[in-house]
């Protein structure tokens, strides 16, 4: 297996052929853990993003929150292991903040203003997959067999089935916060594509993009934005501090960082297409919200997808 951070992890070199073999099937294992994982928290983070900002919560009052805990919480690991310009350089360490941090938070709870959160998990998180898999092939020069193009074909088609009842809905104005997912979509693609080539670890990763997206956004918060989190209601307020700063600001980049180390970046990412089939499995069984022909199509179109995009290179993570 090679010993670059641009492939999965690397196993030791002495390590028996069986050994090897079980080493690598638990590492696999674990990769697909942690993706499913970071599945339910972007799926929760989606809803309770959408929720904030319909409330007293404006996108700059939950960007606050999204980062204040985290920031706190993982400052020892920043201290212990460094933040971040001496370690990767500052070009990378900027780049993994605006790509997973408060750019790419703004840019996405902004498009919520336009567009409800179903469209979020499909048009920004579910596309996702498809925009690490094009800057992977052109960054990294990672190539795709047939499998794998065939599942990345479904993943399209299937989340373009799902969202297609707001795509093309031009009066209301939600084509502006679609455009706002896709701009949040390739903003994070290039935050995976870049984590994998830094050679950090995830809990050094989500502390250098808490840390630095907290800098940036208090100062402005609180001399230009008059906060809200002072005044709104405590329980949304708390709320939006559990769901922002430990769901989405610590597990989910935790878990996506373990994903990406073990799997690599493409592998990881097309899990996220999984994440509007978890929306509406919720809301069948919450809301009682039975989708109708075309988006069961779809979402078995997506799985099926999610299936064969990541099968052929979990194959050859094996083979390495």
């Amino acid at each position: 297996m090679a010993n670059s951070m641009n492939s999965v992890i690397a196993l030791p070199a002495g390590m028996g052929t069986a050994a090897r073999s079980a080493a690598d099937r638990r590492n696999v294992i674990l990769g697909v853990v942690s993706g499913l994982v970071v599945v339910l928290c972007w799926a929760g983070w989606a809803v309770a993003t959408r929720f904030a900002v319909t409330t007293q919560l404006r996108p700059v009052d939950v960007a606050f929150l999204r980062y204040l805990v985290p920031a706190i919480v993982l400052l020892p690991v920043l201290v212990r292991q460094g933040f971040g310009p001496r370690q990767i350089g500052v070009a990378r360490t900027a780049i993994l903040v605006a790509g997973a941090g408060l750019p790419f938070l703004l840019v996405a709870s902004t498009g919520m203003k336009f567009a409800p959160a179903s469209d979020v998990g499909t048009v920004m998180v579910g596309t996702m997959p498809v925009f690490v898999a094009v800057f992977s092939a052109a960054v990294t020069r990672e190539r795709f067999d047939r499998i794998r193009v065939l599942g990345f074909l479904l993943v399209v088609l299937g989340i373009a089935g799902i969202a297609a009842h707001g795509l093309f809905d031009f009066q209301s104005g939600a084509w502006r916060g679609h455009l706002l997912f896709l701009a949040g979509a390739a903003m994070y693609a290039i935050f995976t594509v870049t984590f994998r080539r830094a050679g950090i670890g995830p809990w050094h990763a989500a502390a250098i993009v808490n840390f630095y997206s907290l800098l940036l956004i208090t100062p402005v918060y609180f001399l230009f934005c008059a906060p809200r989190v002072l005044s709104a209601a405590p329980g949304e307020v708390v709320t939006q501090a559990l769901m922002q700063g430990v769901v989405a600001g610590i597990l989910a980049l935790y878990f996506y960082g373990d994903a990406i180390r073990r799997l690599g970046a493409s592998r990881a990412a097309v899990f996220g297409a999984l994440t509007p089939v978890v929306v509406a499995m919720v809301g069948v069984l919450l809301l009682g919200e039975i989708p109708n022909t075309v988006a069961w199509v779809a979402i078995f179109a997506v799985s099926a997808g999610v299936v064969l995009a990541s099968h052929g290179g979990l194959a050859q993570a094996r083979r390495c």
